[in-house]
């Protein structure tokens, strides 16, 4: 009984100190916090699961290839092919946003790893 608790206290850390690691990337794109798709909050903003972890979206290998920062390049491109640039998606239209500072625009955020948002 205690190898069965002390596994799940271990996997119960491995998962927390995972999610804090995805969520501090939040803090590197603008509005990182904020992003949606379909009116849900979606946390790990470069990958296929909400939560994050596991398989990344297109947004998520762009991020990746920026070497984890916000670029020009990346703020320019539309990851997900729906028309809209990243910037765009994220409220840093005119790419001029830098980590800690105040987006250009906080609401109406949707997800630039996703077409459909």
């Amino acid at each position: 009984m205690a190898m069965r608790a002390a596994l799940a206290m271990l996997i119960l850390s491995c998962s927390l100190l995972s999610a804090d690691a995805y969520l501090s990337f939040a803090s590197k794109i603008p509005n990182g916090k904020n992003v949606q798709r379909n009116g849900k909050k979606w946390a790990g903003v470069g990958h296929e699961n909400s939560f994050g972890g596991g398989a990344r979206n297109a947004f998520g290998l762009a991020f990746n290839d920026a070497g984890k920062t916000w670029t020009m390049e990346l703020c320019s491109a539309d990851s997900d092919g729906d028309g809209q640039s990243n910037g765009l998606e994220l409220g840093d239209p005119n790419c001029v946003w830098t980590e800690g500072a105040m987006p250009l625009r906080t609401t109406y955020i949707s997800h630039p790893g996703f077409d459909d948002s």
